[in-house]
């Protein structure tokens, strides 16, 4: 290659700056692929700690029965809910009467009913229940603004309706961990 002079007398060449170019570009995109990975495997462990804590929160309000009973027919009883049970009786079928009451809990109250109050961690949760045909559609709990990451968790039910008929639906446990992070993801 041909050297240049530069006013000073230095020697500045072509195959410097080109070398250098291609280094900092090498180093950048080695430094994306790190933080990628490295993020990637934190965000697994991770959920990995919520999925279990969203199962077992699922199960209890498919699998259960109420406590006490006849919480839902009067507001005034949903202080004294010990655990929020959806079913009607037979496992995976949930009453229309429980889910349409679950709306009077906020996350705070779902976190302890469904004993997912722990003093190390502060958990934050949303609960929908919605049928396919959109007759029903019932949300509980917080949104999920300012977590670093929410476990989502869908199981498919059936709704015994008022009028004695069962509807498709879904209940969707969201749970993440508060105060940690600042941008929302689903897994």
């Amino acid at each position: 290659m041909r050297d240049m002079r530069n006013g000073d007398g230095g020697v500045f060449t072509i195959d410097l700056i080109a070398g250098y170019g291609i280094f900092v570009v090498m180093l950048a995109a080695a430094f994306c692929v790190a933080t990628s990975v490295i993020s990637r495997s934190l965000t697994e462990d991770y959920a990995g700690e919520l999925r279990p804590l969203a199962k077992e929160a699922s199960d209890m309000l498919i699998l259960n029965l109420d406590s006490p009973p006849g919480w839902y027919t009067t507001p005034s009883l949903t202080g004294e809910v010990k655990s929020i049970g959806l079913s009607d009786g037979r496992p995976g079928i949930l009453s229309a009467d429980k889910i349409n009451a679950l709306g009077l809990f906020n996350g705070s109250e779902l976190i302890r009913h469904l004993g997912m109050d722990d003093p190390d961690r502060d958990y934050g949760i949303r609960i929908e229940v919605r049928t396919d045909d959109g007759s029903l559609s019932v949300a509980a709990g917080y949104k999920a603004e300012g977590a670093a990451d929410v476990y989502k968790c869908t199981r498919i039910v059936a709704i015994r309706c008022a009028d004695g008929g069962e509807r498709s639906g879904k209940l969707v446990v969201y749970l993440w961990r508060r105060y940690e992070g600042t941008a929302g993801t689903y897994r």
